[in-house]
C-alpha cells in the first residue's frame, strides 16, 4: 500500500511539473515563429510567405538571362529586388518598433508595480509597527486584514473601488449630496493614480505581515544596549531596528512587486487612460488581435523578468532567515505621544477609505441579492464548480509539495544549496495568463476544448510552490537527529516518509491544502481565459455580472465569494498558528 501510494504521488508531482513546463513552452513558442499561426498548426503545409516559387534559389526573384547567355539581368528583376529591398526595410521597422513598443510596456508594468510597491510600504511598515509594538482599540482588527491580499481575489478589490470610488460610487454620492456639487469629485481612478491605490492598499497587508512578525520578535538586550547609549527612539530605529527589519522589508517588499507586476483585472478594468502593462497585453494579443507571436514575445519577456525578481526574494529571504527563538523581545505598550497619535489615525484612516470601506461597500450592496442568487441555478452551478475544482487543485498542490519536499529534505537536509529554494519557486515567475495562453496553445494545435479537469491542472501547476513552502517550513522543523534515528529503525525509506515525515508535517499539509483551495475559488484569471464552455467559477461568474453591469448581484456574489475565501484562509491560519505553537511547547 505505501509503495502504491508513494508511486501516485510520484506520477502526480512529475506529470504536474511536466504539464507546467509544456504549457509554458508552448506559450513562448510563437515568439520565435515566423508566422502568427505556426503556433496553433495552422498553415504548416502552406508555403512560406517570404519565398517564391519562381526563383531557384528561393529568393523571391525570377533570375532572367539575356538570350545570349551574358546573364544580363532585366530591367523586371531589378524592379522585383528593389522591391525586395523595401519589404526588407519595411519588416526591419516593424521589428524594431515593436520592440520599442515592447519596452514601453515592460517600462508601464515595472513602473506600476514599482510605485505600487512604494504605497504598500508607506502604509505596510507603520501598520506593522503599531500591530506588533503597539496597543490601541482595533489593533486584532488591524491585524486580521493581514489575510486580505491572500484569500481576496483581486476581481472584488477592483469591483468593491467601482462601487465605492467610481463616477457613481458612494464615496462621489455622499461628497456631492453634503457639497451640493453637481459633477462627481473624485475621478481618480480610471488612471495610473487608481492602479497604484488600488494595488498598494491591496498588497500592505503582506508587507505588514511579514515585517510585524519580525518586529515583534526583535531582541530587547539590542534595544536596551541603545537606550543605555543615550540614543533617541528614532535614532534606534534608523541605526538599529531599521537594520534588522531589513530583510523581511525587501523580501515583502518582492511580493508585493510581483504580486503588482502580474496584476491582471485591476489594470484591465482601471488602465485605459494609464497605459497597459504585459498581463493585459498578452491577453489582448492572443484573445483580440490572435497576434500569436506577439503575444509569446510579451509572455517571454514578461517570465524572463519575474525570474529576476524571483531569484531576489529567494536570495532575501535567506539572507533573512536568523530567527531570535528564545531570545525576549519587547512587549507591546500603548500608543502615546502626539506623533504616534496622530500616525495612527492617518494610517487607520487610509485603510478605513481605501481598503475596509470598498470592501464593506460589496457587503452591502450585495447583501440583498443573496435569496435571488441562491435561487437560480447558474450561481448554485458555479458554487458547486468552485468548490470542486477548488478541492481538485489543491489535492494536487498538496501532493505535490510534499513529494518535493521530502526530495529537497533528502538532497539538501540542512537548506544550505540555492538551487533547491530558486528551483522550486519557478513557477511563481509565470503568471496565470500566461500560462493559459500556453495552454490555450496546445489546446489548438491538437484541437481539443477546454475541460474542467484542464482547470483543475492549470490551477494547481501555478499554486503547488505556495503550499511547498509551508510544507518545507514544516518539515525543516523536524531535527535531523529524529529523521537519522528512523532511517536507522526503519526498513526503507518510505517507512520513514510514512511514520514520521507525514505525521510531523499534517498540520502543514491541511493548513496548505485551505490555502491553495482559497487561491483556486478566487481565480478568475484562468476560467476567464481558457474559456471552458459551459462551466463557470464563483469568480468568473462574478466577474460577468459586473461586466454586464449588474453591480448589485455580482456583489452578492462576490460576499460568498469573500467569506468562503476568508473562512478557508482562518482555517489554514489556525491550523499552521496551532502547529508552531505545540512544536514550540
Amino acid at each position: 500500500m505505501k509503495q502504491f501510494a508513494a508511486f501516485c504521488g510520484t506520477a502526480v508531482a512529475v506529470l504536474l511539473v511536466l504539464f507546467f513546463c509544456v504549457t509554458a513552452v508552448s506559450a513562448f513558442a510563437p515568439a520565435f515563429t515566423g508566422d502568427s499561426e505556426a503556433a496553433f498548426g495552422a498553415g504548416s503545409g502552406a508555403q512560406p510567405t517570404g519565398k517564391s516559387s519562381s526563383g531557384a534559389d528561393g529568393s523571391g526573384v525570377s533570375g532572367l538571362t539575356a538570350p545570349d547567355g551574358s546573364g544580363v539581368v532585366s530591367a523586371s528583376a531589378k524592379d522585383a529586388a528593389s522591391g525586395a529591398n523595401d519589404s526588407r526595410s519595411a519588416a526591419s521597422d516593424a521589428f524594431w518598433r515593436r520592440i520599442v513598443k515592447i519596452k514601453n510596456i515592460l517600462f508601464f508594468t515595472i513602473k506600476q508595480a514599482f510605485f505600487s510597491t512604494v504605497v504598500a510600504l508607506i502604509i505596510g511598515v507603520p501598520a506593522a509597527f503599531l500591530v506588533a509594538c503597539r496597543k490601541f482599540p482595533g489593533r486584532r482588527f488591524l491585524a486580521s486584514l493581514s489575510s486580505v491580499s491572500l484569500c481576496i481575489p483581486p476581481l472584488l478589490i477592483a469591483l468593491g473601488y467601482v462601487i465605492f470610488f467610481g463616477m457613481n460610487g458612494v464615496f462621489n454620492r455622499t461628497v456631492m449630496a453634503i457639497t451640493g456639487i453637481k459633477e462627481p469629485p473624485f475621478t481618480f481612478l480610471y488612471s495610473f493614480a487608481g492602479i497604484i491605490i488600488a494595488h498598494g492598499f491591496y498588497n500592505f497587508p503582506i508587507i505588514m505581515r511579514t515585517v510585524s512578525d519580525t518586529w515583534r520578535n526583535l531582541p530587547e538586550d539590542e534595544y536596551n544596549a541603545a537606550v543605555l547609549s543615550g540614543a533617541g527612539r528614532f535614532r534606534i530605529f534608523r541605526t538599529v531596528t531599521l537594520f534588522q527589519l531589513a530583510p523581511s522589508i525587501a523580501g515583502g517588499s518582492v511580493i508585493v512587486f510581483l504580486y503588482s507586476f502580474f496584476s491582471f483585472v485591476i489594470v484591465l478594468l482601471f488602465g485605459q487612460a494609464g497605459g497597459s502593462t504585459m498581463e493585459v497585453e498578452v491577453y489582448q494579443a492572443a484573445k483580440n488581435t490572435l497576434d500569436f507571436k506577439y503575444a509569446g514575445q510579451l509572455a517571454l519577456t514578461e517570465t524572463v523578468a519575474a525570474s529576476l525578481f524571483v531569484v531576489g526574494y529567494v536570495l532575501l529571504g535567506k539572507k533573512g532567515r536568523r530567527t531570535h527563538a528564545g531570545v525576549s523581545s519587547l512587549p507591546p505598550v500603548r500608543v502615546h505621544g502626539a506623533a504616534e497619535i496622530a500616525g495612527l489615525a492617518v494610517i487607520g484612516g487610509a485603510i478605513l477609505l481605501f481598503l475596509v470601506l470598498p470592501l464593506t461597500a460589496i457587503v452591502f450592496t450585495g447583501a440583498g441579492e443573496l435569496i435571488k442568487l441562491f435561487s437560480q441555478k447558474s450561481f448554485s452551478n458555479a458554487l458547486l464548480n468552485t468548490v470542486a475544482t477548488s478541492l481538485g487543485s489543491a489535492s494536487l498542490c498538496v501532493v505535490t509539495a510534499f513529494f518535493f519536499a521530502c526530495v529537497a529534505r533528502r538532497a539538501d537536509p540542512y537548506g544550505k544549496s540555492i538551487l533547491f529554494r530558486i528551483v522550486p519557486l519557478l513557477p511563481m515567475a509565470v503568471s496565470s495568463v500566461v500560462i493559459g495562453f500556453g495552454l490555450t496553445n496546445v489546446m489548438r494545435r491538437f484541437h481539443i476544448a477546454g475541460t474542467p479537469i484542464m482547470l483543475v491542472i492549470t490551477q494547481a501547476s501555478l499554486t503547488w510552490p505556495l503550499a511547498f513552502q509551508q510544507v518545507r517550513g514544516a518539515m525543516e522543523r523536524i531535527p535531523m537527529a529524529v529523521t537519522d534515528v528512523a532511517s536507522l529503525l526503519s526498513p526503507s525509506r518510505l517507512d520513514v516518509i510514512f511514520r514520521v515525515q507525514l505525521p510531523q508535517t499534517r498540520r502543514a499539509l491541511f493548513s496548505a491544502f485551505a490555502f491553495c483551495a482559497a487561491i483556486s475559488a478566487g481565480d478568475s484569471n484562468l476560467p476567464l481565459i481558457l474559456g471552458i464552455p459551459r462551466f463557470e467559477t464563483l469568480s468568473l461568474y462574478t466577474y460577468r455580472l459586473a461586466g454586464a453591469y449588474r453591480f448589485a448581484a455580482a456583489c452578492g456574489s462576490g460576499t460568498v465569494l469573500i467569506v468562503s475565501s476568508m473562512a478557508l484562509f482562518a482555517f489554514s491560519d489556525k491550523l499552521a498558528g496551532s502547529g508552531k505553537r505545540s512544536r514550540r511547547e
